[in-house]
């Protein structure tokens, strides 16, 4: 019937293509698309221009970065609003956000599953392997000698790698390791230990059963143990909530001792003088921040002179496939929506994530 028809919005994002979006067409339940241009990439995205009080009001399929709708009120039919981002603290202190409405959300967790597992592998052997000397060399038209290199190369096989928050970008980063030789130890939040996850964004990856992990630590009480696993690696890519808000301190920094920690998350999960201060001290082998606290970073701030941190500008997830993968996310989710089913990636409004 006309009236169970689907009206979707697309904030599109900067650089995205909006020929991805057509899939939605596609489907015999959709009567309209619209396509608004953002500016911004992903999650951070925003209209260009206004959204018109008409089509707030026929809208039932919100796409989006941290645009949403002005009140309740304007958007009397809409259902189901899917995320650009995988997280969701930029909007989690908007109006409508906090209102009370019956509109269901969800992220695109899984997107840059494997992009972002590519970084972190990149982050950690650039450094464990050294290899900035390399295009040095390159530049310099010499053959470059590792005698200069202030201790040899360290691969990883038997190393351990800790990956806090289980999730799509921690199970792909996790398959990976493990075929690197890798032992994988993994915090999840809640149980039961050994959650399934299934990806719809891009299908065969991750860890569907997992089955990865040689062991699993759950519980905010059990972090400390986590952090005391001997760690050789930590990858951090865990929602940024009042529970892990500067999880990274002085005091689990010092259960971390040795380890190199990569945080592709969020930037609050650490504190920045804390981590500074080991980084520069030997406490820990250094760290890859794709995020950091604040960010963006200012120009001349003191992490960028710390000779084992790398930072990079947040984007360890751009990949040319985003888009796409946004849209299978959408149309799994409208689907399991008219059948009454639950959704992919579904974000907890009460937890934030």
């Amino acid at each position: 019937m006309a009236n169970d028809l689907e009206h979707i919005l697309v904030v599109n994002p900067a650089a995205f293509d909006p020929t991805a979006y057509e899939a939605f067409k596609k489907l015999p339940f959709v009567g309209s698309l619209t396509i608004i241009q953002g500016d911004g990439y992903g999650g951070r995205s925003q209209p260009t221009r206004k959204i018109t009080a008409e089509e707030w009001a026929k809208t039932t399929v919100l796409i989006s970065g941290r645009e949403l709708p002005p009140s309740p009120e304007a958007v009397p039919n809409l259902k189901y609003i899917q995320l650009f981002s995988a997280g969701s603290n930029v909007i989690v202190n908007l109006p409508f956000f906090k209102a009370e409405n019956k509109v269901i959300y969800a992220t695109a967790s899984g997107t840059h599953g494997p992009v972002i597992a590519e970084y972190v592998i990149l982050m950690m052997l650039t450094h464990f392997h050294q290899s900035l000397n390399y295009p040095v060399w390159q530049e310099q038209k010499i053959w470059g000698d590792d005698s200069v290199f202030p201790r040899r190369v360290i691969d990883q096989w038997g190393k351990t790698m800790g990956v806090f928050g289980y999730g799509a970008i921690g199970r792909q980063t996790a398959r990976i390791a493990k075929g690197l030789g890798m032992k994988i130890v993994a915090f999840s939040f809640s149980s039961p230990l050994k959650k399934e996850r299934v990806e719809v964004a891009v299908p065969g990856s991750g860890d569907p059963n997992g089955s990865i992990p040689d062991k699993w630590i759950a519980g905010l009480d059990n972090m400390d143990e986590f952090f005391n696993s001997h760690i050789d690696v930590l990858v951090l890519s865990a929602p940024l909530t009042p529970e892990t808000s500067k999880v990274i301190n002085r005091r689990t920094l010092q259960l971390l001792k040795g380890s190199y920690i990569i945080n592709i998350a969020r930037g609050g999960l650490v504190d920045t003088d804390d981590l500074i201060e080991a980084a520069e001290t030997g406490l820990i082998e250094g760290a890859a921040l794709d995020v950091t606290d604040p960010e963006p970073l200012p120009d001349g701030h003191k992490l960028y002179s710390v000779k084992n941190v790398m930072v990079t500008p947040h984007l360890s997830g751009h990949v040319d496939a985003y888009e796409e993968r946004v849209t299978n996310i959408a149309i799994h989710n409208i689907k399991q929506i008219r059948e009454g089913k639950p959704i992919t990636n579904w974000l907890d409004k009460s937890k934030g994530y």
